[in-house]
């Protein structure tokens, strides 16, 4: 008994300072001490209770390697904290990591790898190393070592394993309590961007602020930006946080979207995208990463409506690529971020209609004023120019399919001041519609276009464009009833773009200008036409005047006359008297007809019984040519009828006079409540559409709202067009 005493004496000595040692490492565990106190005390409680020269405490990494993170003091000379090894060939902890067991080495002779080379060149003998699992997962590895012959006893590997499982615990309090401490600075940093963009802070404001809170969050040794993505392949920096290198990437910086770099690859994507190692990446940006020494990068996509605005990329000056949840913690970020473009974008877009409202309306009212073309056409340049943001703006008005005039220009001045005057743009300026520029390119396809600095060839106006400096033009067209009457073209120079819209909002003011000028074309087009018909009626009572004393008004003299001598004849010579009244009744007679005739003129009197079927058959009996009839018998307002009946006479009265027609065709049809009428012959055409009876028809025509049309090619005939709606 005694004899089993004293052999319990030392183990009962042993196993008290062991969980002496223990109850120590947990306290510090319990007292959330740091992970290096923590791993520290480990080490020298180890080392004092294990029957080892030293301890060491490794943390294998994602590379493959294991970074020395504790140790305790030894007789030899130590490597550092911090030393990373990689774990290639056959050593122990080669063999931990790929298996996750415990492990023995008493012989490094066979061992290879760096930890090999490490171990013999400090002399160690023998090692036991036991694995460290976090919540189920390999975090590392501590190991027992000596450089004594005789190997580490039997039990170094279960009493280490004790050790190993309060470093588990210690890990997984220190990372729960920095996810935790991760989480609180996180959401308060979102906080802080939630509510810049609430108070509807700048876009430069914001994207610096998110720049710096995402820097902060991921790191020391983190560079951040937020970078927007151009129309023609490039990004623009909006925002950037550098604290390592104040003078890398710059705000306002615009660099090349190409290569497998992860601004190139998010915009490619269109989805989150890390790379890990960043030398293995290429294209413009990710040259200039690689000069400044950015080893790992995350990019995620600022999705704005589904659209890909940008990209919020983060990358690291430190060997370790960014955590697994980066990319999650990043994209929270990026929707704040497009939301507030969201509000910016809308708030930008009121202000901006409520301003290009504004500027319609002024031109719209000089519109109703009857201003001059002259006047509305410089009120339109300059306030497009305003609304625009261009360098410049012209109106030009087509000539001829070959030549244009300037007609209004705003902006180009500044740009010509020492370019010689036949040179200088300027109002009355013609050019030829030679090669590719943005008026070929509107008038060619009829619609409003953009066309950049590389598209400009073989034409007098693009050799213009490139001396102002234009990088890109956008034109629409000017059109007035449906033809092209001239072309409105903004340029913006140097690196400047226009924004997407810009071609709707110009197509808004071409319609204005066309507006503009259909109206004073039409102003003058009703004074020209009021002086024809005043014209035109005064002429008509002057005529009836005359018919009516040359003719009608004639016989009835004779008339009077021959009766009277009648009348005294009879008591004197009754023979004589019978002559007179013949005569008399032969002057009346004619007088008739000829008042009958000068009604005819005015109005035929069929017309007004039988309708326009029964005028115009009445009328075609007259001529000495073959005429088709095809009109409807329906009855129609008097001054519809007459004015069709008006527009058949003078059309057939142009054909046997101008046309040497053979033949002739006259249609009238009602079709969706207007009453159609064509006269059509096949003479040598040639009509003038301008011509005093043509004018007079249209103008009698347009004061019942219809519209009189005219086609009459050389060779091939001609056919008059009018349309006169029926009152509804």
């Amino acid at each position: 008994m005694a004899t089993g005493r004293a052999d319990a004496g030392p183990e009962a000595t042993r196993l008290a300072e062991e969980q002496a040692a223990l109850r120590r490492v947990a306290t510090l565990v319990a007292r959330e001490s740091s992970e290096a106190v923590v791993f520290r005390g480990v080490t020298e409680e180890a080392a004092g209770i294990l029957d080892t020269e030293a301890v060491g405490m490794l943390r294998f990494e994602s590379d493959g390697t294991a970074t020395l993170v504790a140790q305790s003091r030894t007789p030899w000379d130590p490597p550092p904290l911090g030393t990373r090894l990689t774990l290639e060939g056959e050593n122990i902890l080669a063999l931990v990591l790929r298996t996750g067991q415990i492990a023995r080495f008493d012989d490094w002779a066979d061992a290879t790898g760096a930890v090999a080379a490490m171990a013999r060149g400090l002399g160690i003998r023998s090692s036991v190393a036991a694995p460290i699992i976090v919540e189920g997962r390999l975090w590392g590895a501590m190991i027992a070592v000596t450089s004594r012959s005789e190997p580490l006893p039997a039990a170094t590997e279960s009493r280490i394993g004790d050790f190993t499982e309060l470093v588990a615990t210690a890990v997984a309090n220190a990372e729960a309590r920095g996810a935790l401490s991760a989480l609180v600075n996180e959401q308060e940093a979102l906080r802080r961007v939630a509510t810049l963009v609430a108070e509807g802070a700048t876009p430069a404001r914001l994207f610096a602020r998110v720049a710096r809170e995402v820097a902060g969050l991921l790191g020391a040794h983190v560079y951040s930006a937020v970078l927007r993505y151009e129309p023609d392949d490039t990004a623009t920096v909006v925002g950037v946080w550098d604290r390592e290198r104040p003078d890398g990437f710059r705000v306002g910086a615009r660099l090349p979207i190409d290569g497998s770099g992860v601004t190139a690859t998010v915009h490619r994507e269109k989805r989150p995208v890390r790379a890990d190692d960043y030398s293995a990446t290429r294209g413009a940006i990710a040259d200039l990463a690689h000069v400044h020494g950015i080893t790992s990068a995350v990019g995620c996509p600022i999705l704005v409506q589904s659209h890909v605005w940008g990209a919020m990329v983060v990358a690291h000056y430190e060997p370790e690529p960014f955590p697994a949840e980066t990319e999650q913690r990043v994209s929270q970020f990026t929707e704040l971020m497009a939301t507030a473009i969201v509000n910016t974008a809308a708030r930008a877009e009121v202000e901006r209609l409520a301003e290009e409202q504004a500027a319609l309306r002024r031109v719209a009212t000089l519109v109703a004023q009857g201003k001059t073309p002259t006047q509305v056409f410089d009120a339109v340049v300059a306030e497009m120019a305003r609304l625009l943001g261009a360098a410049q703006v012209a109106l030009m008005r087509v000539e001829s399919p070959r030549e244009i005039t300037i007609v209004a220009a705003r902006g180009f001045s500044d740009l010509q001041t020492h370019a010689p005057e036949p040179e200088r743009v300027r109002v009355g300026m013609r050019l030829p519609l030679d090669g590719e520029s943005i008026t070929t390119r509107v008038l060619r396809t009829g619609r409003s276009a953009r066309i950049d600095r590389d598209a400009l060839r073989g034409s007098t106006i693009a050799s213009l464009a490139r001396r102002l400096n234009v990088n890109v033009s956008v034109g629409a067209p000017v059109v007035i009833d449906g033809t092209i009457w001239g072309v409105m073209a903004a340029t913006w120079i140097e690196q400047d773009v226009p924004a997407a819209d810009a071609e709707e909002r110009l197509d808004e003011f071409a319609a204005l200008v066309g507006t503009a000028i259909a109206n004073a074309d039409s102003r003058d087009q009703l004074m020209a036409s009021r002086a024809r018909v005043l014209t035109a009626g005064d002429e008509a009572r002057r005529r009836v005047a005359r018919d009516l004393h040359d003719g009608a008004q004639q016989r009835l003299v004779h008339t009077i006359l021959t009766l009277k001598l009648a009348r005294r004849a009879l008591a004197e010579n009754p023979e004589r008297a019978e002559s007179l009244l013949t005569e008399a009744l032969d002057h009346a007679e004619h007088g008739n007809a000829e008042l009958r005739e000068l009604a005819h003129g005015i109005l035929p009197a069929v017309l007004t019984r039988g309708g326009l079927l029964a005028g115009v058959d009445s009328l075609v009996s007259r001529l000495d040519l073959p005429v088709n009839i095809d009109v409807t018998a329906e009855r129609l307002p008097p001054e519809i009828e007459a004015s069709a009946y008006f527009v058949v006479a003078e059309g057939l009265t142009n054909v046997i006079k101008h046309s040497q027609a053979a033949g002739a065709a006259v249609r009238a049809r009602i079709d969706d409540n207007v009453l159609a009428v064509e006269i059509r012959d096949d003479g040598i055409g040639g009509a003038d559409p301008k011509g005093h009876g043509l004018l007079g028809l249209s103008d009698r025509v347009a004061a019942l709202g219809g519209r009189l049309t005219i086609d009459s090619h050389p060779g091939k005939g001609t056919t008059l067009m009018a349309e006169l709606p029926r009152p509804g």
